[in-house]
């Protein structure tokens, strides 16, 4: 009896040593490594330090414990009740380890996928992830578990051959929502359009009103509400207007062939001025292109950025008004998109006075 009051008192005294090892040890770590985080602006360091201290403390006074057990067992003869209970008892800790491990996984993903779509202002995918929490969580736990049942010996064959008959089942039973809910994640993290942004689609040209799981909401031009579900609008190409961030703007005008070549090599010197007096409009180049059928064509192209619509409708205008007017002033003329036929007056005369003699 004086044995076993010695070894549980070494074994005591072992799990306390270990403890305090594990408290001053984790203490004087954190303090240090928090200095070091606090000196980043951001405060996801400071969680994430948090997390990972708060579950270091508990796995080590675990392992304090077992240390102190597995003193005494191995001491005192009588407590010495086989492998069944040991295994037991270090499977219980094991448990109670990847559950602690588990819980700061799940912590520490969550947080860093929330920072980083805050990070890239990714506001509306914030509440996608709130309702994809359970699911993130569970997968986790399930792969904890898996590793805790693979750890103590399970024959893991026949498990993931279950899981893998079960996954094809619900796959093929779930395959409509299963397509409808990756279609709508692929719009909302790949973000093709947001909403409020006008894009072209097919023949279909509006604003985004609202995005679903199965469908989005376009408020067409005309103002009826236009319905595509998400599959179809990912399966074709999507013209977006609203991510876009300078308009390129090019245009062909034709003046007539009487026109002076003095006045030709004006022309792109009178172009240039009409497009920087009307800002926010940004010249890039005006060119005597080519010799047309009926005119001399001139192409010149300019720049908005911005994506607004009426702006850009607003400034063009303004563009074609001056355009019109300088050349008025300089008394330059517009082509026609026709052909004429010039005829040779003398011809003319000697053709019909053959046909009056004949």
């Amino acid at each position: 009896m004086a044995e076993f009051g010695i070894s549980l008192l070494i074994a005591t005294a072992k799990a306390l040593l270990g403890s305090a090892l594990v408290l001053v040890t984790l203490r004087l770590l954190g303090r240090w490594l928090m200095r070091l985080v606090s000196r980043t602006p951001s405060g996801t360091d400071d969680q994430l330090l948090r997390s990972v201290l708060a579950t270091a403390a508990p796995i080590g006074y675990l392992c304090a414990f077992w240390w102190g057990w597995h003193s005494l067992v191995s001491d005192v003869e009588v407590l010495n009740f086989g492998q069944g209970v040991d295994r037991l008892i270090e499977a219980a800790m094991l448990l109670l380890a990847i559950v602690l491990i588990v819980r700061l996984i799940n912590r520490v993903l969550l947080l860093l996928l929330d920072r980083s779509l805050r990070r890239l202002g990714r506001d509306n995918q914030l509440t996608v992830l709130r309702g994809l929490e359970p699911m993130i969580r569970s997968t986790v736990w399930v792969l904890g578990l898996l590793m805790f049942l693979q750890n103590q010996g399970v024959q893991m064959g026949a498990i993931y051959a279950s899981l893998a008959g079960a996954g094809i089942g619900v796959g093929l039973a779930l395959k409509g929502p299963i397509s409808n809910f990756l279609n709508y994640l692929t719009i909302l993290f790949d973000e093709p359009f947001r909403i409020g942004q006008f894009i072209c689609f097919d023949d279909v040209l509006g604003n985004v009103e609202r995005v679903g799981i199965r469908s989005t909401a376009i408020r067409s031009l005309s103002g009826e509400r236009i319905v595509i579900s998400n599959e179809d609008l990912l399966s074709k190409v999507i013209q977006n207007y609203g991510d876009l961030p300078k308009r390129r703007v090019a245009t062909t005008i034709g003046v007539v062939y009487q026109t002076s070549v003095d006045t030709v090599k004006a022309i792109p010197g009178l172009v240039e001025a009409a497009i920087r007096s009307n800002p926010p409009g940004e010249f890039d180049r005006c060119h005597f292109t080519r010799f047309a059928d009926s005119a001399l064509e001139f192409e010149f192209v300019y720049f908005i950025p911005d994506a607004d619509m009426v702006l850009f409708l607003d400034v063009q205008q303004q563009i074609n008004h001056a355009i019109m007017e300088s050349f008025q002033q300089h008394g330059i003329e517009f082509a026609y998109p026709s052909q004429t036929l010039y005829l040779d007056s003398a011809q003319l005369k000697t053709r019909e006075v053959a046909l009056a003699v004949g």
